[in-house]
């Protein structure tokens, strides 16, 4: 298995799947970076946000699963089908996710904090896996 890492990641948003066009992720595969003509909603996050994948090669092809890490005091919606971007210090951009299913799996966690400092947000870890997860785009 092969994972990497992207340092510095500045931006991450969302936007419907719906609004994505149609098989990026073929798209994708075939070399070519996606145009994303869509309006995103901006998550502000606390501390670092991470953005990881690996890909397995099965008999049958390559399979790749995708997880995003960060913090924030925003609440994500949870009543449709979403797909996130990430934006790298680097300048590359990055959407997880696509139109057709396999939608990404949000998950999250809540805390108070503590008075001596800890920040009081929600950790959300997003999950994605497909054939290609992580496809380069442009914003």
């Amino acid at each position: 298995m092969i994972s990497q890492r992207i340092p510095g990641i500045i931006k991450i948003g969302f936007l419907k799947s719906s609004q994505l066009p149609p098989d990026i992720m073929l798209q994708s595969i075939a070399g070519l970076v996606i145009g994303i003509p869509t309006q995103i909603t901006w998550i502000p996050f606390v501390g670092d946000c991470i953005l990881s994948w690996e890909g397995t090669l099965l008999n049958v092809g390559k399979q790749e699963k995708s997880t995003i890490k960060f913090n924030t005091s925003f609440v994500i919606p949870d009543d449709i089908h979403l797909a996130f971007v990430v934006r790298c210090a680097s300048g590359k951009e990055y959407v997880i996710g696509a139109r057709e299913a396999r939608y990404p799996v949000v998950t999250y966690s809540e805390t108070t904090g503590k008075q001596s400092g800890d920040a009081a947000v929600r950790s959300y870890t997003i999950t994605h896996i497909a054939q290609k997860s992580v496809i380069e785009c442009s914003l």
